[in-house]
């Protein structure tokens, strides 16, 4: 099954902490505390993470001049636009921004459960990759990008999301040959 899942579609929801929101894109179902999570957040001020004991996470930042994570007792780390960062639920993570807001994309899952790839498409070649992942998503940070699945073809705007859920062994994703694209591919694998 394919979806596309629209921005205006996305739940806006209060951080665990309190001190923002987040923009929740897609979240398993049917569970008190998900399973797994995606979602975009705007940062406007440096300060600590929400804890989410027992799962993993993965950021990336979509815009802005980037940040600096301090993470329980490792060296600091710099996400600059379009860097990929994975760390600990439970870890206490301060976040320091470089100049200014910015907005980032967020996989929080929990490992017991779920293998997670999270990785960026960018570019103007053509790009194709095969993928046996249980859920595939598609998120389109850039401007309007084509994505084939199974050779067939669709348009997603800035900030769509296109969800796939497995329905063959393996599935082909095609990313057409256009102009300059920038999209997110989170690939979830059931343990």
């Amino acid at each position: 099954m394919i979806e596309l899942i629209r921005a205006d579609q996305y739940t806006k929801m209060l951080w665990k902490n309190g001190a923002g929101f987040t923009l929740e894109i897609a979240r398993s179902q049917g569970e008190a505390d998900f399973d797994w999570r995606i979602s975009m957040a705007d940062v406007t001020t440096s300060g600590p993470f929400s804890l989410f004991p027992h799962k993993q996470r993965i950021i990336s930042v979509l815009d802005g001049q980037g940040m600096v994570l301090h993470v329980d007792d490792l060296p600091a780390k710099t996400l600059n636009q379009g860097d990929i960062f994975a760390f600990h639920g439970e870890s206490q993570v301060q976040s320091e921004l470089v100049n200014g807001a910015i907005r980032d994309l967020n996989l929080i899952y929990d490992p017991a459960k779920f293998h997670a790839r999270f990785q960026r498409v960018d570019g103007t070649e053509a790009q194709t990759f095969l993928s046996s992942a249980d859920l595939i998503f598609i998120f389109n940070s850039g401007s309007a990008a084509e994505v084939e699945i199974e050779e067939k073809a669709f348009l997603l705007a800035a900030h769509e999301t296109l969800k796939i859920e497995k329905n063959t062994d393996v599935t082909s994703v095609h990313f057409t040959q256009t102009q300059a694209k920038s999209c997110y591919v989170i690939e979830l694998i059931q343990r």
